[in-house]
């Protein structure tokens, strides 16, 4: 019979519970990879008119760098703590709803801008809203789900990037060639002069319909699975899990977390080094943005999910055969894998090459949103899935979501002094970042075989 243990008037049912029902799990795993793909739809829309943007606003590349990096991923991130701290005590569903409700309306905001400082402004709050969706989604998956097939369901769930990512490259990319062929006088009413600002409009709003969607899920009953859970429970019984018990966590495994935290941050930065690749086939081939997003997208489409559903399926199997560090060592190897592509895409000397170097890299770049949050839930307790699926988020976004756009934008403006180098730029980049996120995911590998293993946590 099942073990139910209560904590704080809400039930929490260990691993020897009957699993839900698995078409359930996958039902809902599908509509979270849908909010996840009209949130990064709404995040990657940016990357398509860096050209109108930056003649209308009057900014430079790293400018440009701080409106799709730093001014949306440090709220995104920053937020991400207090809301993982209520994804681990409240409703999950409704909190998503409302943070999908408030990213599409800012989205659409964007399109009312008029400066640099108003356009930033609803970034921030697009963030925000996106801050909600993946520490509660990752506390719903480890619910839905045992924990052997948690990797497949968290690639189900990450896929939405990838789908997401595609539909903004290649829908947004027939939206805004079709939006700059339209009369503006017919807009001007509304204040619109400029193409970039319908756009937004049109990929913003159709969120609120997908919002009422996500209210319909059921919340799952909240069960444990991480290592020493049900001894933290017993012992935690009646006490909010905050700041302390996270600390503690924290303390007890140093390098596993440098390892989850630093190293999927840096890794990260390779991924999001990608808000350039539009402008990077405009600028070195001098292709139309529709041309452009046609081909990011679909190696996005086709390259994006293969790697996803291939490190969920490896990372169970090495589950399933005892290697308790399957998903972190997997991420490790991704970044190593990745570099070369990286690297060899931006300078390859004909636009095909180029593109078909673009799949390789797709391939590899999900791996840490898929492996470090599985890895994250089959080590930590349940009472701190939620505040550490925030942490890994807050990581990324200051090094990953801040660093990556910038750091090629940095070296286009003050090392080579020239729009037309944004390749070396890119290769530049991400070659002294991959060797260093393989070394910094490898560092923890041994401390993290130790707290899967742990019976308890002191």
């Amino acid at each position: 019979m099942a073990t139910t243990i209560t904590t704080e008037g809400s039930a929490v049912v260990s691993d020897q519970a009957p699993a839900r029902r698995r078409s359930y799990g996958v039902y809902a795993a599908g509509v979270l990879m849908l909010v996840y793909a009209f949130a990064f739809l709404d995040r990657q829309i940016l990357n398509l008119m860096i050209g109108p943007l930056e003649r209308t606003l009057h900014i430079s590349d790293s400018q440009f760098a701080l409106l799709t990096g730093a001014s949306f991923g440090v709220f995104y991130t920053v937020m991400g703590l207090p809301l993982g701290w209520l994804a681990d005590r409240c409703n999950r569903k409704w909190l998503i709803t409302a943070g999908i409700t408030c990213w599409s309306l800012m989205t659409a905001s964007c399109g009312v801008a008029r400066s640099f400082a108003q356009l930033m402004l609803c970034r921030i709050g697009v963030g925000v809203g996106e801050a909600t969706l993946s520490p509660s989604a990752y506390s719903l998956l480890s619910d839905y789900f045992d924990k052997t097939r948690l990797p497949r369901a968290m690639s189900i769930y990450a896929c939405g990037i990838f789908l997401g990512a595609g539909l903004a490259m290649i829908l947004g990319g027939t939206v805004v060639g079709a939006v700059q062929h339209l009369p503006l006088g017919v807009f001007a009413s509304l204040g619109l002069r400029y193409s970039w600002q319908i756009v937004f409009l049109l990929v913003g709003l159709p969120g609120l319909l997908l919002a009422l969607w996500l209210s319909t899920l059921r919340e799952p009953v909240r069960r444990e699975q991480g290592a020493g859970s049900a001894a933290l429970a017993s012992a935690s019984s009646g006490v909010r899990a905050g700041l302390h018990e996270l600390g503690q966590f924290l303390r007890r495994y140093p390098f596993m977390c440098v390892s989850l935290f630093l190293g999927s941050g840096l890794f990260s930065i390779l991924g999001y080094t990608d808000s350039w690749l539009p402008e990077l086939f405009i600028r070195t081939w001098g292709w139309t943005p529709k041309h452009s997003g046609l081909v990011n997208g679909t190696a996005s489409l086709v390259g994006g999910p293969l790697g996803l559903i291939f490190a969920g399926w490896l990372a169970g199997r090495w589950l399933e055969r005892g290697r308790s560090d399957a998903a972190l060592r997997l991420t490790a190897y991704g970044a190593l894998a990745i570099t070369v592509p990286a690297v060899l895409m931006p300078l390859a000397p004909r636009p095909l090459l180029m593109a078909l170097l673009l799949v390789p890299y797709k391939f590899f770049v999900g791996f840490p949103v898929v492996l470090i949050p599985t890895a994250i839930n089959l080590a930590a307790p349940n009472r701190l899935r939620g505040q550490l699926g925030a942490l890994f988020l807050l990581v990324v976004g200051i090094i990953g979501m801040s660093a990556g756009p910038m750091l090629p934008a940095l070296f286009t403006d003050y090392v080579f002094h020239s729009h037309a180098m944004l390749r070396y730029s890119l290769a530049l980049s991400t070659g002294l970042v991959g060797p260093l996120a393989f070394a910094t995911l490898s560092l923890g590998l041994r401390e993290y075989r130790s707290c899967y293993q742990a019976p308890v946590i002191r």
